[in-house]
């Protein structure tokens, strides 16, 4: 292998080290997915989009659930409920826009399940979309704060 005259970090190192500053932000700002800083509503229908669980996400799996309600307060049943996480671009850190969607199954009474990755500790935007019949019914967007449970372990 040739000398580039550029130094390289090792990747290992890298995410370990995005890792650690990410906690420490993340200990300041600490928000649980049941706490959102923002939470935006729309679609045609009015809906109560909550998504309760995962109640503190954390990088690695995770177990999601979303419970959806019209305006009545009645289940929401036969839908196709989905998670989208993202993570903006990091460009000091050369780190590209991250995305994960976590498709959920119906658990029934309007609940919706699944299991799924937040690739890493941070701040992501997530977005819970309802689709029925192929169209969007309604939309909330939020902001989770992942933790990396193995730092928190180790302190």
């Amino acid at each position: 292998m040739q000398a580039t005259g550029r130094s390289t970090v090792p990747l290992t190192g890298l995410v370990t080290a995005i890792g650690l500053v990410l906690t420490v932000v993340m200990i300041a700002t600490t928000a649980s997915a049941g706490q959102a800083t923002k939470a935006v509503q729309t679609g045609k229908r009015h809906l109560d989009i909550t998504l309760t669980k995962p109640t503190a996400a954390k990088a690695g799996d995770n177990d999601f659930e979303v419970v959806v309600k019209d305006s009545s307060g009645k289940p929401v049943t036969n839908a196709d409920v989905s998670v989208l996480f993202v993570m903006p671009a990091m460009p000091a850190m050369k780190m590209p826009e991250m995305r994960h969607e976590v498709k959920l199954t119906a658990a029934g009474n309007g609940k919706y399940t699944g299991k799924g990755q937040v690739m890493m500790a941070g701040k992501w935007n997530v977005t819970v979309s309802v689709k029925q019949r192929g169209k969007e019914i309604g939309r909330k967007t939020l902001t989770v704060t992942a933790i990396d449970v193995v730092d928190r372990a180790r302190r």
